[in-house]
């Protein structure tokens, strides 16, 4: 059951995702009761601080239960960090793309910035590390990272770098996997068929900053999708992730694109999450019927928004059992836990996950 004052973030939340709050859209009546304090806790725990900050800025005709100056400041303070750091990392992306293609490799940003420029205003989201997909082997990835960063740790999908300042890099040479391994194979064949779109994909950096390759909508549908996946399983995630989403598909598609996704989606895996998340998208973020990749479905998507609000951002503060933040032998009791709590939903990936486990741990020890 969602409490009240839940209910009533999520209100607000969908009147801060809306595109024209400066024309004449009516505040919500949730305004009039909201505790703004607790509202920006919440916003910090699902890193949602900028998109709330919006709809808070647009309260000039709220005639009751005004944020008060302490509460603005507060707001605003914050606000300032999430600018300054989103300005950092748009130079830093710049600067990291145009470093790696002076060693001849194309690259790709994944997430990170690149969905920060489909914000209406880029500086509302808050940033995390920056994911950059490197184009070619994994084997010869890896050996050129550690050559420059010997103890760098590779994973199946990413080796760190951390010779970024004031920055945390991870180094893809595959965009994202699946637990299942059939699954996983049709995934990663369909990222390696649209790959050199991604690395001709050039957007515009902000005013005096390396410009840089973002994927292409379509290859974002089912990349994001199955990253989602992906964290959902591992540790949780949070609200930004699927206002990433929300932000993705309000670029439009057409009816055979969305054909396309569906297919792909079924083939990996994905269909059974995506429809949780068109729940999500539609009754917490309002999302229209004509972005829908699939039809929602409301039990599966109340309860992926019932593991959205319990842990918070990539699972950071989810205090139950089976929670992702932990490490080394409790880190895979919580793992198995996890499978356990979400067997009933998604049977395949938790069936499979034990399995690429033990599979995971000897590709680990090949490189």
């Amino acid at each position: 059951m969602i409490s009240k004052s839940i209910q009533d973030y999520f209100e607000f939340l969908r009147y801060c995702l809306h595109d024209d709050l400066d024309n004449g859209v009516e505040i919500p009546s949730c305004a009039s009761t909201i505790c703004w304090h607790d509202l920006l806790e919440f916003a910090k725990k699902q890193t949602l601080v900028g998109v709330y900050w919006r709809g808070v800025s647009m309260l000039g005709g709220l005639t009751t239960n005004k944020p008060t100056d302490d509460d603005v400041l507060e707001w605003m303070a914050t606000v300032k960090k999430i600018t300054d750091q989103n300005r950092l990392m748009f130079e830093r992306v710049g600067y990291v793309s145009r470093t790696f293609a002076s060693e001849g490799f194309r690259s790709c940003i994944l997430k990170g910035q690149g969905n920060a420029l489909m914000y209406p205003d880029p500086m509302m989201r808050q940033s995390g590390d920056i994911d950059i997909w490197l184009e070619g082997r994994d084997t010869d990835i890896i050996a050129y990272v550690r050559n420059l960063c010997p103890k760098a740790k590779a994973c199946y999908h990413h080796i760190d770098f951390d010779r970024v300042k004031n920055a945390s890099v991870e180094v893809h040479y595959r965009p994202s996997f699946m637990n299942n391994l059939p699954n996983n194979a049709r995934l990663q064949k369909y990222f390696a068929e649209a790959a050199p779109k991604q690395f001709v994909n050039t957007t515009k950096n902000l005013d005096g900053m390396d410009d840089f390759c973002i994927p292409t909508p379509s290859f974002n549908r089912i990349f994001q999708m199955a990253h989602i996946s992906n964290h959902f399983f591992q540790e949780g995630i949070g609200l930004r992730q699927l206002v990433d989403y929300f932000y993705l598909l309000r670029q439009g598609f057409s009816e055979e694109e969305r054909q396309h996704d569906v297919k792909v989606l079924k083939r990996c895996g994905l269909y059974r999450i995506t429809r949780a998340v068109m729940y999500v998208a539609q009754t917490v973020f309002g999302l229209e019927d004509r972005y829908l990749l699939a039809p929602p479905d409301r039990r599966l998507g109340r309860q992926l928004l019932r593991e959205v609000i319990e842990a918070g951002n990539f699972g950071q503060h989810d205090e139950r059992a089976g929670s992702g933040s932990a490490f080394g032998l409790q880190r895979n009791v919580n793992r198995l836990l996890r499978d356990v709590r979400f067997l009933f939903w998604y049977p395949s990936e938790c069936l499979w996950e034990p399995v690429f486990r033990v599979w995971h741990y000897f590709w680990r020890r090949r490189h």
